[in-house]
C-alpha cells in the first residue's frame, strides 16, 4: 500500500466527516426551530367548565401530537399580568376559562395543531374564541422549510462532489501504477497479485473511510462533544455514494487502452523448430 493511496483513504475520510459535519449542522438547526413549537401554544377560551372538561380528555385522547394541556381561570391568567388586581380581588367573580395546548416539538405538530383546531372548532367554539398563533406558526413553518430546501441542495452538491473526488483519485491511482510498471515484463503470478491488490484497495476504499467516519462521529457523541442526532440511513447514504464512485471508477479504468506490458494480459508460447528436433 503506497503512499499515494494513503493520501486517497484520508482524504475520502476528511470528505465524509465534512459532508457528516454540514448534516449534523443542519439537523441541530432544525431541531432548534423545532424547539420553538411548545413555546407556541394556542388558545381556547369559554365560560362552560363541561366543555372545558370535554375538550380536554377528547384532546388528549385524539390528537398525540399534544404534548401537555393547561386549564386556568381568567383571573388567574390575568393575574400573572396584573397582580396588584388581583390581590384587591377585583377579578374574583371573573368566570372565564382558558384552555392551553401545547404541542410537542415535532413534525408531526403541525398536523396535529390542525387537527387540534379542527376539534375545537367542531366542539362548538368560535373562531374568536380560539387563540391560534398564526402568525408564529406560519413563520415557523418557513423557516422549516427554507431549511429544508437549502439541505436538499447542500446534499446534492456534497453528494455529487464525493462521487467525483473518489472517481478522480481512484483513477490516478490506477493510473499511476500503469505508468510505474509501463514497459516492465510480468509473469502470471505478478498479474494475479497485482489483482488480487487492486480488489483489496477498491474495498478499502470502500469501507474503511465509512467506517472511520461512523465510529469517529459515535465517539464524538459518546465524549459529549456533539448531540447525536444523525440517522443511521444517512451513513448508508454516504456507503452508496463511495461504492458507485468506486464500481465507476474500475468501469472507466477497464475502458483504458490494454496493458502496454509485455505478457501482461496472456502467455506467450513458443514452438521449437522443427530442424531443432
Amino acid at each position: 500500500m503506497n503512499f499515494r493511496y494513503l493520501m486517497v483513504l484520508l482524504l475520502a475520510t476528511l470528505t465524509l466527516l465534512g459532508w457528516t459535519y454540514v448534516h449534523h449542522q443542519y439537523l441541530t438547526s432544525r431541531q432548534f426551530r423545532l424547539d420553538q413549537i411548545p413555546k407556541m401554544p394556542i388558545y381556547a377560551f369559554m365560560y362552560d367548565s363541561t366543555l372545558m372538561d370535554s375538550l380536554y380528555h377528547g384532546l388528549t385522547r385524539q390528537i398525540p401530537e399534544i404534548d401537555s394541556l393547561t386549564r386556568e381561570t381568567g383571573h388567574q391568567a390575568l393575574a400573572q399580568d396584573f397582580p396588584e388586581d388581583y390581590k384587591t380581588g377585583g377579578l374574583d367573580e371573573f368566570k372565564l376559562q382558558i384552555l392551553s395546548v401545547y404541542f410537542k416539538p415535532i413534525d408531526a405538530s403541525f398536523k396535529g395543531r390542525e387537527n387540534a383546531l379542527e376539534y375545537l372548532k367542531n366542539s362548538g367554539l368560535d373562531a374568536n374564541d380560539i387563540e391560534a398563533q398564526e402568525l408564529a406558526w406560519g413563520l415557523e413553518s418557513r423557516e422549516l422549510d427554507f431549511l429544508s430546501a437549502r439541505w436538499s441542495n447542500s446534499t446534492l452538491f456534497i453528494a455529487v462532489l464525493v462521487f467525483l473526488m473518489i472517481v478522480f483519485a481512484r483513477l490516478y491511482i490506477f493510473l499511476a501504477e500503469a505508468m510505474a510498471l509501463r514497459g516492465m515484463k510480468s509473469t502470471v503470478l505478478e498479474d494475479i497479485r497485482d489483482k488480487e491488490s487492486a480488489k483489496w484497495q477498491n474495498a478499502l476504499l470502500i469501507i474503511l473511510p465509512i467506517l472511520l467516519n461512523y465510529g469517529i462521529y459515535h465517539l464524538l457523541g459518546a465524549l459529549d462533544v456533539l448531540l447525536p442526532q444523525i440517522h443511521f440511513s444517512f451513513f448508508l447514504v454516504q456507503f452508496a455514494s463511495v461504492l458507485t464512485a468506486v464500481v465507476a471508477a474500475i468501469l472507466i479504468n477497464n475502458m483504458r487502452e490494454p496493458d502496454p506490458r509485455p505478457g501482461a494480459h496472456g502467455i506467450t508460447v513458443t514452438r521449437p523448430n522443427s530442424s531443432d528436433a
